[in-house]
């Protein structure tokens, strides 16, 4: 197996904690299954499960941080949900290696989508704010040149009185619509957010 395939299947037995039991519960057989040779299975074996576990603690606390970041205005609405959520959706296999934190962050995000519709919790306006921070990561992509995203509220004012720690935001319930627009490939984004008027579905 070469550099590579190790280190991909090293990132699977960090980020796998049922794999990673069963590796140290039988480290030649499981070591098999996921390509290891007799060699390097002993080899990593001689790593205790402790020191395997603190690497993997360690591992997705720096995910948690960077997805974090990422989704700030989520994540200090959700508190505690959004930490509870991503550590089910960090639990699951991670194919090919952890992802990069802006991957992780958009994969973490459509997640985090389908929970909150699952769970149907409160107005709405929180998962309004996940798919603005869903949609900004989309238009950070330099390749894209048009993001389009529709809201149930007002998202920029909304956005604003997050971003300013408002306690309670300013919430508005009117059809927005948003789009991040790049005139070429890899140039800056624009932002423009267009809501209807009062008439049509505006208030709180």
């Amino acid at each position: 197996m070469g550099l590579a395939e190790v280190q991909r299947t090293l990132a699977r037995i960090y980020t796998d904690a049922e794999l990673r039991e069963r590796f140290f519960g039988d480290p030649l057989k499981v070591g098999r299954e996921i390509g290891l040779s007799p060699k390097e299975s002993r080899d990593l074996a001689q790593m205790s499960a402790a020191q395997v576990k603190t690497f993997a603690d360690s591992l997705y606390g720096k995910r948690l941080l960077g997805v974090g970041k990422l989704l700030a205005m989520t994540r200090r609405t959700l508190g505690e949900r959004f930490d509870a959520h991503f550590r089910r959706y960090a639990a699951a296999p991670v194919e090919g290696g952890t992802p990069q934190y802006l991957d992780d962050a958009r994969e973490f995000a459509a997640y985090l989508e389908n929970r909150l519709r699952e769970e149907r919790v409160g107005s709405g306006w929180t998962l309004d704010l996940l798919r603005y921070e869903k949609a900004r990561l989309k238009a950070a992509d330099p390749k894209r040149r048009v993001v389009a995203a529709f809201f149930r509220h007002d998202i920029s004012r909304l956005v604003r009185s997050v971003a300013r720690r408002e306690e309670p935001p300013t919430v508005v319930k009117r059809p927005t619509v948003a789009l991040w627009i790049r005139s070429k490939r890899h140039g800056p984004v624009r932002y423009s957010a267009f809501s209807a008027p009062r008439l049509f579905g505006g208030g709180k």
